[in-house]
């Protein structure tokens, strides 16, 4: 299928879909970079366990496709299970909600795909294979590919599939990603690629972990006009007032519908098993499937319990499947920042 490019997507209507829409599958990325991980050896089998496992559960309820270089198969297929289709694709890492496509929806119904020419969240991790993996599932799924001339992430973009795009100026507004580039020449280039109305820009934090503030570790949409928000009671870090200013910015905006925006906090976990400083404890990063929800089980008993119910009171259609995944969370990310929905 042919590329797209910004000329021709500026007179091409195209929605972004909410994750909750029906999916025609997941797509995952297996990670195959010992370095990543301190090199071979017992965590790094872990991480690939862990992995394995979450693609399994959401297998049960909806296909799920992982890329994975050939090399890999024999080991993802044991440690995926039956369900899992494994394609070969070179992957780096794990993350593919950064490294994969964004799935749009023509005026027709055809679904096409957003390549965002991940970079390695701004040159910070080697990312040779995952540059190509959004190219390499476009090319895999026979489906039209639209180059951005923007650099950004999946994980830096939540969308409410009405029109209302929500992300973060820190990983955006970045020379590590779109050097020369205002935040109006970012909003534009968006709003023409994603089809959404309105943009709502959030300060994030600039630096202090590899994706410089990502938006789907802290503010989700659950459905038009409603929020899920991961709190840190008491934080004056730079990362707490960040959240304090987002939450003050949506107080006073207005959706794509003109909505206000009613906002659900969950407290993130602080009894938790893992002791890695890089364990990220929001409860804010699950994923929406078919007929599911899966999110994390951090081992606080209180803290889990609250996110289940609450969650469980969002989302009544989907059956809530709480996971061991810390081996994924300690490594700065979540169940959400794995995983890409493909709309149906």
């Amino acid at each position: 299928m042919p590329e797209i490019s910004i000329a021709a997507s500026e007179s091409w209507k195209v929605t972004v879909p909410s994750e909750a829409e029906p999916h025609a599958g997941t797509w995952m990325a297996w990670p195959s970079t010992p370095a990543v991980y301190g090199g071979p050896g017992a965590y790094y089998e872990s991480v690939q366990e862990t992995l394995g496992r979450l693609a399994a559960a959401i297998a049960e309820n909806e296909p799920v496709t992982m890329a994975a270089p050939a090399a890999e198969h024999e080991l993802a297929a044991r440690l995926c299970g039956p369900k899992v289709e494994l394609v070969d694709i070179a992957t780096d890492d794990m993350w593919m909600r950064d490294s994969g496509p964004v799935f749009v929806r023509a005026d027709d119904g055809t679904v096409a795909a957003v390549d965002f020419g991940f970079n390695g969240w701004g040159d910070k991790q080697a990312h040779a294979s995952d540059a190509g993996i959004a190219a390499k599932v476009v090319q895999h799924l026979n489906v039209p590919r639209h180059v951005a001339a923007i650099r950004g992430e999946g994980g830096g973009i939540e969308y409410d599939g009405d029109g209302t795009l929500l992300l973060a100026e820190s990983c955006w507004v970045n020379d590590n990603r779109n050097p020369g580039l205002s935040r109006a020449d970012i909003e534009r280039h968006l709003k023409s690629i994603l089809g959404v109305e309105t943009v709502i820009w959030v300060p994030g934090v600039r630096g202090l972990d590899i994706t410089d503030g990502h938006i789907d570790g802290s503010l989700r949409f659950v459905k038009p006009g409603l929020l899920i928000a991961s709190s840190f009671p008491g934080d004056t870090s730079e990362w707490g007032r960040a959240h304090a200013e987002a939450l003050a910015i949506l107080a006073r905006s207005r959706d794509a519908g003109g909505r206000g925006f009613k906002v659900v906090s969950i407290p993130a976990a602080a009894d938790v098993r893992s002791t890695s400083d890089d364990f990220l404890t929001s409860y804010a990063n699950y994923y929406v499937g078919n007929g599911a929800l899966y999110t994390p089980q951090f081992g606080d008993r209180k803290a889990d319990a609250l996110a289940k119910e609450t969650l469980g009171r969002l989302h009544p259609d989907r059956r809530i499947v709480e996971l061991d995944m810390d081996r994924i969370y300690e490594n700065g990310g979540g169940i959400h920042c794995v995983t890409q929905q493909q709309p149906r």
